[in-house]
């Protein structure tokens, strides 16, 4: 049996009871990957998962750092061939990861504002230019965007 230890990380299965519920004793560790990332398993659901499901860089090779950049390039509107070219990734890497970005607005948002440290206009700016592009992003993810437009212009 593992040991139980408070997790920060929390289930990712909707239909779990304690489905987003962080640092309770539900979550153990079970072994690794072999890129590398920990295994995480619910004791109560029985589902496995790994750290990032549910956030942007699940199931993508950008790191954060990396994130970091692409997020302050954006951010000075320097369009996507010329940031492919900075960072020497193709340009549908980069565009998969904005729309990424776009689709998780939310948790873009937090990780932009707290973990990047970029004050609130410059985030503004880069959702600006991300609909600027909208002709290059799919339908679910348009849609997401201007839920979001309208919420922000309520608050």
């Amino acid at each position: 049996m593992k040991k139980r230890r408070k997790l920060d990380v929390s289930c990712q299965n909707t239909s779990c009871r304690f489905f987003g519920k962080k640092g309770l004793k539900n979550i153990v560790r079970r072994g690794k990957k072999p890129n590398g990332t920990q295994n995480y398993t619910c004791t109560e659901c029985g589902k496995c998962f790994v750290r990032t499901a549910g956030t942007i860089f699940y199931r993508s090779r950008i790191r954060r750092k990396e994130a970091k950049q692409l997020a302050n390039l954006l951010v000075e509107k320097i369009g996507i061939r010329g940031i492919s070219r900075v960072t020497s990734r193709n340009k549908n890497t980069i565009m998969l990861f904005t729309d990424k970005l776009a689709y998780r607005c939310k948790q873009a948002n937090e990780f932009l504002l707290k973990d990047i440290k970029l004050s609130p206009i410059e985030v503004d700016e880069l959702w600006t230019f991300i609909k600027k592009n909208k002709r290059k992003l799919n339908k679910k993810t348009i849609k997401m965007l201007n839920r979001v437009t309208a919420m922000r212009t309520l608050q």
